[in-house]
């Protein structure tokens, strides 16, 4: 079947009266035929895409709808793979097998009054997210399946009232320039609106630009050049929380939620020079495995904001600096110890920025560790002027007339005469007001979307939001993150869908086989069902 040819028709097709059901944008409102206001809550169906599966039959069934429905959501952000519905063999042949799975899941949503919201996860040219994929960017012959693809499908289902919205692309990683996205997304709504005219469209952020996850003052948005949209932008912060121990960003243990004395945010850091440099140094040579005691460094300056990790190793040459497991402790003005407030176990360079006066040295991770077991630790080498990797992941908020004192393990192998290995306090101050982790800064977080919003008069949709599984262990506070999210959006009138239902990191039900309900996150189910129903 060429991409001009109109797929095979479904039931939806044959009923065009059924379109007054679908929804539509007022202003900054989705509303209905009959101009109520609608409000997406629900999950996303991720459907194996990652694993780039052209039939997801494991990743949910029929009863999976009526599973979402009964925690009182109506909505599903359903992720689709350009594989199944055309081979990198046959570009714009499209396939019957995935238009009919398509379907089939279009007719368990409707009867369960469930909408699909259908989102291009994995596009031609490779998914987005991780700085990849950017074959959609630079070889036009993808967009063009991509165009052709969004048009198809925007054919088959114009009638069909189930199918709330089409997502144009998730998380887009564009290879040179925002502009790049307008236009492919300009395009798409073109394609779409020659067959489609009806269904609203949703418009995402640009997630990042040649590798670079920084936002510009439009938040990374691009407006298109049609009044029925949505625009939608993903929410994970705090990141070093939400993403903790996810092997694919290389990040370790996270701590809590909520958690008052870890910062979430501060603008840029400020060096005052207030450290702790008396702190022990390795001696030259090679020397086993050495516990540093650093001195308490006081908050007596009303400058000082944050407090700062830093693996000194300056000037090592051909020498390597190993160094692991560091603990913070608090002590109250009176030299009273208060408690530990940090305990980190360095396995991986997630959530560390490595710095060099000089351009010299690398970091690395070492499988050499201290503590039983060795489970490994960070090493520096190469370095000939200062140097010091340290952690973003880890800063926390020091309280005035408080000390703190910094301690760890570290080694030093052929180390020249003149190198300087140590584990260093820094105090820094900020040029934006420091948030700690709790949910006066989640709040803070959403409105730097929701203000664009506001400025542009234009509906806001939560595409993603959601947290690691190791944040609902004990002690982590995951379902109070998860219930102040809820709140939030409450609280906004905002759209969203919770990433996601079925897999091993994110989701409600653990597993890549057909999902299992004794592998079911039942604290964060029962929770969606009290929050939402």
């Amino acid at each position: 079947m060429s991409p001009s040819a109109p797929p095979p028709p479904t039931p939806g097709d044959a009923a065009p009266a059924q379109t007054d059901a679908i929804p539509h944008t007022d202003g900054d409102r989705i509303v209905d035929g009959s101009g109520r206001p609608v409000v997406w809550r629900g999950v996303a169906f991720g459907n194996q895409v990652w694993q780039h599966r052209a039939l997801p039959l494991s990743d949910h069934a029929e009863i999976d709808f009526q599973r979402v429905h009964e925690m009182g959501m109506n909505a599903v952000r359903f992720y689709m793979f350009a594989g199944t519905f055309e081979d990198e063999a046959a570009p714009g042949v499209f396939k019957d097998a995935g238009w009919r799975w398509l379907d089939d899941n279009v007719a368990w949503a409707r009867k369960q009054g469930v909408s699909l919201i259908l989102n291009m996860h994995v596009p031609p040219g490779g998914f987005q997210s991780n700085g990849e994929g950017h074959a959609l960017w630079d070889v036009p012959s993808n967009q063009d399946r991509l165009v052709a693809l969004w048009r198809a499908i925007a054919q088959r289902y114009a009638h069909e009232p189930v199918v709330a919205a089409y997502d144009l692309l998730n998380e887009p990683g564009v290879s040179r320039a925002k502009s790049q996205w307008l236009s492919l997304a300009n395009r798409i709504v073109r394609a779409i609106r020659e067959v489609d005219p009806r269904h609203i469209v949703i418009v995402e952020r640009v997630n990042s630009i040649a590798g670079k996850w920084t936002n510009d003052a439009e938040m990374n948005f691009v407006r298109v050049d049609d009044a029925n949209v949505v625009y939608t932008f993903h929410f994970y912060e705090p990141f070093a929380y939400t993403h903790q121990f996810a092997s694919w960003v290389h990040l370790g243990e996270g701590g809590p939620y909520p958690d008052e004395t870890r910062v979430a945010r501060q603008g840029d850091n400020q060096w005052l020079g207030i450290a702790a440099f008396e702190s022990p140094t390795l001696p030259p040579g090679d020397s086993p495995w050495t516990h540093s005691a650093g001195p308490r460094l006081s908050v007596g300056d009303a400058r000082v904001k944050v407090g700062h990790l830093s693996l000194v190793a300056a000037n090592l040459g051909e020498g390597r600096a190993f160094f692991d497991d560091l603990v913070v402790e608090e002590f109250d003005p009176a030299g009273k110890r208060t408690g530990e407030i940090l305990r980190v176990d360095l396995r991986d360079l997630g959530g560390w920025s490595f710095w060099t006066a000089n351009g010299s040295g690398h970091a690395g991770v070492s499988s050499e560790g201290h503590g039983a077991g060795g489970m490994g630790g960070l090493s520096i080498t190469g370095t000939s002027g200062d140097a010091n990797l340290g952690s973003w992941q880890n800063e926390f908020i020091p309280r005035p007339g408080y000390a703190y004192a910094l301690s760890g393990w570290m080694q030093g192998r052929a180390l020249p005469a003149g190198a300087r290995v140590q584990i260093r306090l820094d105090f820094l101050g900020s040029s934006t007001p420091v948030l700690p982790r709790n949910r006066a800064y989640l709040e803070s977080e959403l409105d730097r979307y929701l203000r664009w919003g506001r400025e542009h008069h234009v509906p806001l949709f939560l595409g993603e939001f959601g947290l690691n599984r190791p944040c609902f262990a004990e002690g982590r506070g995951g379902l109070a993150w998860v219930a102040d999210m809820l709140d939030l959006a409450e609280a906004h009138r905002l759209s969203f869908t919770y990433h996601d239902y079925h897999e091993d990191a994110f989701g409600l039900y653990a597993g890549s086989g057909p999902v299992d309900p004794a592998r079911a996150n039942r604290p964060l189910i029962d929770l969606f069902t009290n929050k939402l129903r």
